[in-house]
């Protein structure tokens, strides 16, 4: 049985604690072993982008002690795993050995993409019977680079009526401080991505990252429609015969 580590965003551990045990399922149905540190806090995101450099640094530094390289990692969200991806070589470059930070970063890997390139699976053998549209945040898009994993997966699960707009190239306005700091805006944005999903019949919105997820379901809650938002690990795990 092969392992692998999982590392769980801040976001998702406080406020989203029931898609964590979704991802390990679909691991463990791949046949893969698990690897969860509870001690685990931040990836350091959140700090790096407001100017907390020293801190961020910390938790960088504390995340690769913690964790046996020697194993893949798949994160939850797009927007931590391509942070670590991405920044933590500039990061810690004065503070850790080169050639750890490149084997952590060459092989830390977004849910989906790990499934379909790493793993060499298309399809789960899911059920999800809902109508879903599917949106692709920014972090998918220009940090991870994600390409079509996650829709090949979605496409691929019995019964889910994909819903596309490749069209929407917006963001979700969750960025950051950005909704705090530019609170109409945000709501603009959101509410652009929610009229689209409502206008093809959507049942569910999902993502890649949290983050947006977390945002959506913040607007979705102040309308009257009937339309929710869920993580793909959740329609990955599913069994939803309703």
């Amino acid at each position: 049985m092969a392992k692998v580590n999982v590392f769980i965003p801040c976001c998702m551990d406080m406020f989203n604690p029931s898609v964590p045990p979704s991802m390990f399922t679909v691991l463990e149905r791949l046949g893969d072993e698990v690897i969860y540190n509870s001690e685990q806090t931040c990836c350091g995101r959140r700090f790096y982008q407001v100017g907390e450099v020293e801190l961020a640094k910390e938790l960088a530094n504390k995340l690769i002690v913690e964790y046996e390289l020697k194993y893949p990692m798949v994160v939850p969200t797009t927007s931590c795993v391509g942070y670590m991806k991405n920044f933590y070589k500039e990061l810690l470059e004065n503070s850790a050995e080169v050639n750890i930070i490149r084997s952590f970063t060459q092989n830390i890997y977004e849910l989906c993409y790990y499934i379909v390139n790493i793993k060499a699976v298309e399809k789960l053998d899911n059920l999800f019977n809902h109508r879903v549209f599917y949106f692709k945040s920014c972090s998918a898009r220009n940090l991870y680079k994600l390409d079509d994993e996650p829709e090949l997966l979605l496409s691929n699960t019995k019964g889910l009526d994909l819903l596309l707009d490749n069209e929407l190239n917006t963001c979700c306005g969750a960025h950051s401080h950005f909704a705090l700091a530019n609170q109409e805006v945000s709501e603009i944005l959101c509410n652009q991505i929610i009229e689209r999903a409502y206008q093809m019949g959507a049942q569910y919105i999902t993502s890649t990252d949290m983050h947006c997820l977390q945002q959506i379901d913040s607007i979705l809650s102040t309308l009257d429609i009937t339309m929710e938002t869920i993580h793909i690990a959740d329609i990955l795990m599913g069994e939803d015969s309703e």
